[in-house]
């Protein structure tokens, strides 16, 4: 067993089994253990569990607390001192930041988890604090739902993201709304969906760009993604690729005058991120017999390949899945065929 699946047996055994198992216990408490349940299985680290299991060692006056108690049942608050002796080597093995890849999609618990809230209906803003300062701020932003429904100003790069509200009060001194407004250069770690019930995919880093205040009383932040993200930051390849073609869609639109403006203030160096993507083992005898087929003659536009290999002088051809691997297709000879560079590309982008 891993550590987390040691970790959630534990507590499990110590506490959630026999409450569960006591045929005392009121529907009331059942009801909230059970619920207890559904959030120990989003746990991946032993660290957040901790953070967890340590919010239950505060208030000993908690009905649940009582009820255990009077039952002679070990609660959270019972475990915490011996689970923390007990996985000791994991107790600091908290979620970061930087743990977050962009381009890749996240359940709200996940989010929630790494912000230190165990509500489902506690919102979508998030302060992160050190020293009693915040130091970051999570935003989910769901873009399709609700009256007042988040959206792209531009995709990918500016969000219309509304302020937390409480009974359609758009409160500038809400904790969120105010870490952002008074620390404008604050890191917005950024995860968005299309609509409710879907996953978040994660966009990185925004910046607060402006505020937009409507004559209704609504409020929305206009958030900037920031276009050079941090050394170290790890983002899906193929999120990459396409964001970037988006980019270079919206410069198009610019005028020349506005590209030449923006390539004065750009930097010479890109910044290095590191990148991550699935890979296939594929079937080498799939690739040598489509080539064997091809006998060096593209089966695409016909034509013979555009030049030879430089390890074995053979003719490069590229292969090619009809129905991409990635798309369930299959690693046959049936389902490949053999391209030159350009009709590959065609295949691809064409």
């Amino acid at each position: 067993m891993t550590p987390i699946e040691r970790a959630r047996a534990y507590i499990r055994s110590e506490v959630q089994q026999p409450a569960l198992q006591n045929l005392s216990l009121s529907k009331e408490v059942r009801h909230k253990v059970q619920h207890s349940e559904i959030w120990l299985d989003q746990f991946q680290r032993v660290g957040d569990l901790l953070v967890y299991l340590k919010r239950f060692d505060i208030n000993k006056n908690d009905p649940i607390y009582i009820e255990l108690k009077k039952l002679n049942l070990k609660t959270f608050e019972d475990i915490v001192d011996e689970f923390e002796r007990e996985f000791s080597l994991w107790s600091q093995d908290c979620t970061r930041a930087s743990d977050f890849v962009i381009g890749k999609h996240y359940s709200a618990y996940q989010i929630l988890i790494f912000a230190g809230c165990y509500d489902t209906r506690a919102g979508g803003m998030f302060v992160l604090e050190s020293g009693d300062k915040p130091s970051a701020v999570i935003i989910k932003a769901t873009l399709d739902g609700g009256r007042y429904p988040n959206a792209w100003l531009s995709e990918p790069n500016q969000l219309k993201y509304y302020l937390k509200s409480i009974n359609n009060i758009f409160g500038e001194h809400f904790k969120p709304n105010a870490a952002i407004l008074n620390n404008p250069s604050i890191p917005i770690l950024t995860f968005v969906r299309p609509a409710g019930g879907s996953p978040f995919t994660y966009h990185g880093v925004f910046n607060y760009q402006g505020i937009q205040r409507e004559s209704e009383g609504s409020k929305w932040f206009i958030l900037q993604r920031v276009s050079q993200q941090s050394e170290g930051v790890l983002a899906g390849a193929e999120f990459i690729t396409s964001t970037f073609e988006d980019e270079v869609r919206l410069s198009a639109e610019l005028s020349h005058d506005q590209r030449l403006r923006k390539l004065q203030n750009a930097s010479r160096k890109p910044v290095q991120i590191q990148v991550i993507s699935r890979a296939y083992i594929r079937n080498p005898h799939v690739v040598a017999e489509v080539l064997y087929r091809a006998n060096g003659i593209c089966e695409g536009c016909r034509q013979p390949a555009p030049f030879t290999r430089r390890t074995d002088s053979s003719p490069y051809l590229e292969v090619h899945h009809r129905i991409a691997l990635a798309e369930n297709g299959d690693d046959t000879v049936e389902n490949a065929i053999a391209l030159c560079p350009n009709c590959h590309r065609k295949a691809h982008f064409g």
